[in-house]
């Protein structure tokens, strides 16, 4: 079973990104959760800003392990801060 960490760091890469989302191209989030189905085991959580979520797959194979994949709509991504003034 990969541990929480590694998962974690599989996430970050690109390509794993890529595997996830596919064509998807709004704002999203990816972090991980405890899976519905087996409490025991972490899931991939993906919040989609809009889109259809059933693009997403139920899982995915990372390192010869299946990872399921838990997806929501309804994200919002946080609002830039406006720059800084200058005194």
């Amino acid at each position: 079973m990969l541990s929480s960490d590694h998962l974690a760091a599989l996430v970050e890469r690109p390509e794993v990104q890529r595997r996830i989302l596919g064509e998807y191209r709004g704002s999203y989030s990816l972090g991980l959760t405890l899976d519905p189905a087996d409490r025991t085991r972490i899931a991939i959580r993906v919040r989609l800003e809009h889109g259809d979520p059933s693009r997403i797959p139920t899982h995915v194979m990372l390192e010869g392990e299946r990872v399921p994949v838990i997806v929501s709509t309804g994200f919002r991504a946080p609002e830039r801060l406006p720059a800084p003034v200058a005194w």
